[in-house]
């Protein structure tokens, strides 16, 4: 084989593989790291403490103040999530959610 065509399948390769696999270990953590992040929202929580906590754990931002809002992980596309039903800008209730 050519050095080249070795040099560039490394180049190329390696980090095509550590990216496969970072990918594939946060898909297969998922569910348990976001059930864990939504048992801490509580309802009760303001606004600000949500967009905190979203922000800590690399969550999609609430947008909206009222009605329901889903807090995804970033790392999964937002196939890993947290219903979260907000009221003037209030949590009244959370629960996982799981986009399949």
């Amino acid at each position: 084989m050519n050095p080249i065509i070795k040099g560039l399948a490394f180049v190329f390769g390696v980090p095509l593989v550590f990216g496969a696999a970072y990918f594939y270990y946060a898909v297969s953590t998922g569910e348990k790291r976001m059930t864990a992040v939504c048992a801490q929202i509580q309802p009760g929580m303001n606004l600000a403490q949500l967009k905190g906590l979203a922000e800590e754990h690399g969550l999609t931002a609430p947008h909206k103040d009222s009605g329901v809002t889903y807090l995804g992980e970033s790392r999964t596309y937002g196939r890993f999530a947290c219903k979260v039903v907000l009221d003037a800008g209030i949590v009244k209730s959370s629960e996982y959610q799981h986009a399949d």
